[in-house]
């Protein structure tokens, strides 16, 4: 099945909003075995809809359409769509009905205008919100299997029709089977994964094999489609095996989820206690882990120590190692992990110190240098890094390099 996704409304493209229904509309169908050709992004013009809408009818089999179902003049998508069918716009007297009664669970009136969202193309199957005023409606092309399906552009509207509707159509109409895995990868760039799995790009067939760069995570995307399920899942899972010969000691998930997550759920899973300290990220590698769920069961304390006398004061960093070596070196990310693994008694403590810049740097310690402790048990390991990039991107490379690390100390078994 070939799919065109249509997105209605001039506000996305002057950025007052940003276009989450493409983004979700394409991974949903695309974990159904489902092929997205093409994102169109048009303003609240007739003929430039329709002109768009024409467009992906000749070349897709379902078309989807967000936004442009409100009470308001300019929201014109279902008279388009049923102009360009030669159709009629007729009103329905259910979807009318139902529009009045959500105005009564808040004790209002509906306006006039809010006739409008209950006409639809003749023919149409009407598809009622729970979340909103807007009915949703699929269209059949005449003579044809083509489909144009209409939802509403709010994003919580558009997800539940979405759920509740628009995947059992979809699953009914495809009937491919298909099989994915996301593999997560981390401490590796993109090109550097392509680099190593090249031939198996190159080669690709059934399964095929995509990659997904995100912020300082590589996605990658296995898939096996036909009509067995069980053959997919083996065609997959022995090109995951391949892959992690290569790249193994990268591959954190293969469920696409993130390292916070996954190394939170090892703590959790092994009852383990962990503390930081940190100065140039401040805060941002322990708020990393806090913004999960579930990370109360597992996180003792997190410190910021970003003056000298705090990381004396705080984790008992001594005065003769700052003076002989600076804040920022081996000794005093030692001393840091040290210090706060005593004052906790936790089981993992991470420490983190370096120069995030714009200034601050010197020829012998530049900006970019940071140095990262692990306490694991007695053992201490302290590692010298060297990133390039602005104040903020040093601090995020730095977190995911901690995580990496704290990953690699707790166990590499993927999930």
């Amino acid at each position: 099945m070939r799919v065109g996704i249509l997105a209605i409304g001039t506000e996305l493209l002057m950025g007052q909003t940003v276009n989450t229904n493409a983004s979700y509309l394409s991974r949903e169908l695309s974990e159904m075995g489902i092929s997205v050709f093409y994102h169109y992004t048009v303003g609240d013009n007739p003929g430039r809809i329709q002109l768009h809408l024409n467009a992906l009818l000749e070349q897709c089999d379902t078309v989807f359409t967000t936004g442009g179902l409100g009470p308001t003049l300019d929201d014109i998508t279902k008279e388009v769509v049923a102009n360009t069918l030669g159709l009629n716009v007729i009103l329905d007297q259910h979807s009318l009905e139902r529009i009045k009664e959500r105005f009564g669970l808040f004790n209002k009136i509906m306006p006039e205008s809010n006739i409008r969202q209950a006409y639809f193309p003749e023919g149409a199957v009407i598809l009622d919100n729970d979340c909103g005023t807007a009915p949703a409606c699929i269209i059949t092309v005449k003579d044809t299997d083509k489909n144009i399906v209409v939802l509403p552009g709010p994003p919580k509207e558009m997800k539940h029709i979405f759920e509740k509707y628009i995947r059992s159509f979809l699953l009914e109409k495809n009937q491919q089977a298909m099989y994915s895995k996301y593999l997560s990868i981390y401490d590796l760039g993109e090109s550097s994964v392509e680099d190593a799995l090249m031939d198996l790009v190159i080669n690709q067939t059934n399964p095929t094999i995509a990659t997904y760069a995100g912020d300082g995570k590589v996605l990658l995307r296995i898939t096996s489609s036909g009509l067995v399920k069980e053959m997919n899942e083996i065609a997959v899972e022995d090109m995951v095996a391949i892959v992690k010969s290569r790249i193994g000691s990268h591959v954190i998930s293969e469920n696409g989820d993130d390292i916070d997550k996954v190394i939170l759920r090892k703590l959790i899973e092994k009852s383990l206690k962990i503390a930081f300290v940190e100065s140039c990220t401040g805060g941002l590698l322990s708020y990393s882990l806090i913004k999960n769920p579930g990370s109360s069961d597992v996180i003792d304390s997190a410190l910021v120590t970003y003056s000298n006398e705090s990381k004396m004061r705080e984790v008992g960093v001594r005065s003769e190692t700052l003076q002989t070596y600076g804040a920022v070196s081996h000794q005093t990310c030692h001393e840091m992990v040290a210090g706060l693994a005593a004052k906790t008694g936790v089981d993992f403590a991470v420490s983190v110190t370096g120069v995030a810049g714009p200034t601050g740097g010197t020829r012998e310690k530049p900006v970019g240098l940071v140095y990262i402790g692990i306490y694991d048990g007695g053992e201490i390991l302290t590692f010298e890094n060297h990133f390039t990039g602005d104040r903020e991107t040093i601090q995020r490379r730095t977190v995911l390099k901690a995580l990496k690390l704290l990953y690699d100390r707790l166990g590499s078994e993927t999930n």
